[in-house]
């Protein structure tokens, strides 16, 4: 059964909260610890021999833990448990999910028999919530509580339900289980609950894999039985999230509702191990500047430098491996982007998030046909004709490149994402085909960004901004690209080496030349470097991590000035 056409029959006058309300949304509490967990926690205690923490959220300390036996809550009555297995040749940590208990499939069924019956043409929801509130509501009108188990073959019988007699200790239970099927996405309900983790794997039968923020490379406990079994999952799936899959169309790339990429391999066709899919979380609230200073994926004179960057319109590639972290650098950044700009994004599935209220958000379209498909060189192209005052690339692969350093050339400042370990690579993906940029043209772009996911000193796995270089044009007598390192890590301390005072070709010969300041001036363009440096170092020691935040901080320091905003936040007297 699909919600997808039915209306929630609730006043208009209601707000979205109060719809819920109303719906019964909110009626399903489990409590801090409900019957299903503490039957779960007496049957692991025995086999892991000691019961586990249970935890508000994983501490990252535990990262360096060898051992770990931990449950958490992430919502709506599920809970993960994470922990260290006992078997000395079980190569991952494992990721158990704990949902409230299933009920009896033929319940399941009865349920779904009874809500065609009563569900009428005029229910059409259209946004995820009251697609829950309604079902939730119908629900309610369907279940009479009782005390004991009633003989569902026997109800199974009847050829209409009106009302369905359900044991009143399970009622709670029996929703989640239809909500979690019908509105949301069946078995990955739980792993999109949980705010820890970056990727999801289907490799075909057996169980899901996961890569936690805190434990690493972990094995669930869910998973699929049969080829059959995940086949229709991946059809269900597709249908729900506006992608269709078959034979015929067997790779999709798609956004799940959470805003989280999926890719999808379906059939054995294409894939040996049959069905399997991979999941890439993105957050719903980007991470700030602010937050990425404190964990040191760069410091806070690297970011001073990219607020002035991208206030004068400088093109930034963001480069870097798989997982390196460069969607969620570029989204911080890009809230130094003047608060008045137009902007255009451009992606092949919706991962860039802006605060800008003047913001066109364009994706592609894949219909298996040219005809009809619109694709990033189409969009890119569409753009120059909307005047935008920057154009952001979700991520530049193909030919849309070569469009990009056209809108670099004609005055349109261009950010995106690169796949590009270091400039050597960035110059030979640039310069060849399938993009083909004049090398003569490379130094449209101003700034090459690098970053990857590196070990520090203290063994942990981080993301880490590599270089910072400057492109300065094209040399002739050598053929080669002419490029200044202006930021570099240095992997010993773990900190972020600056080039120094009269090191920046951009800040010298453009930014200067810009704002009419003088060779003899030149050390007023360092000190603003300073300045907005300790402004964002000010933010993170005030623990200002909020991306809405951060931004409100931004819009003041470009009302104020720098450093009366700095005045006023150091005193208290700023607000945000």
């Amino acid at each position: 059964m699909s919600l997808g056409r039915f209306r929630p029959r609730l006043k208009a006058k209601r707000g979205k909260e109060e719809a819920v309300e109303a719906a019964g949304v909110k009626t399903l509490e489990f409590g801090d610890r409900p019957p299903y967990l503490l039957e779960y926690i007496e049957k692991v205690k025995e086999e892991l021999g000691e019961e586990p923490e249970i935890v508000d959220k994983p501490s990252p300390e535990l990262k360096r833990a060898k051992k770990f036996n931990v449950i958490y809550p992430v919502g709506g009555g599920v809970f993960i448990h994470a922990y260290t297995p006992k078997d000395p040749f079980e190569a991952f940590n494992i990721y158990a999910v704990i949902e409230p208990t299933r009920p009896p499939q033929i319940l399941l069924r009865i349920m779904d028999e009874a809500l065609a019956f009563v569900i009428t043409e005029e229910m059409r929801p259209k946004s995820a919530e009251e697609k829950k509130a309604l079902l939730l509501e119908l629900v309610d009108k369907i279940v009479v509580p009782v005390d004991e188990e009633p003989d569902y073959n026997e109800l199974l019988a009847k050829e209409e339900f009106e009302r369905v007699p359900v044991k009143r200790d399970i009622i709670d239970y029996l929703k989640y289980h239809l909500v979690r099927d019908k509105v949301g996405v069946g078995i990955l309900e739980p792993f999109l609950r949980d705010p820890f983790l970056e990727d999801i794997t289907c490799n075909g039968v057996g169980p899901i894999y996961v890569v936690h923020k805190i434990f690493g490379n972990m094995k669930s406990t869910a998973g699929f039985k049969t080829e059959d079994e995940l086949d229709d999952f991946i059809i269900r799936l597709g249908e729900k999230i506006g992608k269709p899959i078959s034979h015929a169309r067997p790779v999709v790339d798609a956004t799940l509702p959470d805003g989280s990429r999926i890719n999808i391999v379906f059939g054995k066709d294409v894939s040996l191990f049959g069905s399997n899919f991979t999941i890439r979380r993105v957050a719903k609230i980007p991470i700030s500047v602010t937050q990425l200073i404190n964990w040191g994926t760069f410091d806070e004179r690297i970011a001073a430098y990219m607020w002035m960057m991208l206030r004068e319109g400088m093109s930034v590639f963001i480069c870097g491996e798989t997982a390196s972290g460069k969607t969620t650098s570029m989204n911080a950044i890009a809230a130094f982007i003047k608060p008045t700009a137009k902007i255009v994004t451009i992606e092949d599935t919706a991962e860039v998030v802006l605060p800008h209220p003047n913001w066109t958000r364009e994706l592609t379209r894949d219909t298996g046909s040219p005809e009809t498909s619109v694709t990033m060189f189409d969009l890119l192209r569409a753009a120059l004709r909307q005047r935008p005052n920057y154009i952001i690339v979700g991520e530049i692969r193909g030919a849309e490149g070569n469009i990009a350093f056209q809108a670099m050339q004609t005055g349109h400042p261009v950010m995106a994402t690169f796949h590009a370990a270091d400039l050597t690579r960035l110059i030979q993906r640039l310069t060849n085909p399938p993009i083909n940029v004049p090398k003569t043209s490379i130094d449209s772009l101003n700034i090459a960004w690098f970053q990857s996911a590196v070990y520090t000193k203290t063994g942990l796995l981080a993301r880490r901004v590599i270089a910072i270089n400057e492109i300065i044009g094209y040399d002739p007598a050598t053929e080669g690209i002419a490029a200044i390192p202006v930021f570099t890590w240095d992997p010993s301390q773990d900190k972020f080496m600056f080039a120094g005072r009269g090191a920046s070709y951009l800040l010298e010969e453009k930014i200067a030349t810009m704002r009419g300041i003088t060779k003899r001036e030149m050390k007023v363009i360092y000190d603003e470097l300073d300045l907005r440096a300790e402004y964002l170092r000010e933010l993170v020691n005030r623990k200002i991590f909020d991306y809405h935040k951060v931004y409100k901080a931004i819009i003041m320091a470009d009302r104020l000035g720098v450093e009366e905003a700095l005045k006023k936040l150091r005193s208290g007297a700023l607000t945000l």
